[in-house]
């Protein structure tokens, strides 16, 4: 039996624009009600939940202050965003949030 889409986020992931960036994956699509952005960051990146949580308040601070009205958002974590000032990291979530409007 098929997996259904009953999770907002899932669906945003199957069936939303995908944009790569270096360091990370965002996947987006326009939702009536969007849901808030989810920011995947595995353990894989760094085992100490203290630094991934750091990098989570980051990204959706930058995500808040995109303003993109009714957009649903999931963001995949790689390796490369790790010890980047916070403008550096603003910088390139600027550059592909522009090509979302």
């Amino acid at each position: 039996m098929p997996k259904t889409a009953d999770n907002p986020l899932d669906r945003v992931i199957r069936r939303g624009a995908k944009l790569n960036q270096r360091g990370f994956t965002l996947y987006s699509m326009k939702m009536l009600h969007p849901p808030r952005p989810r920011i995947v960051i595995s353990q894989k990146i760094d085992k100490r939940s203290v630094i991934r949580n750091r990098l989570r308040r980051q990204i959706r601070a930058i995500l808040d202050h995109a303003l993109l009205p009714n957009r649903a958002m999931v963001v995949i974590v790689r390796k490369e965003l790790l010890g980047l000032p916070f403008t550096e990291l603003q910088a390139r979530f600027q550059s592909i949030l522009t090509q979302l409007q």
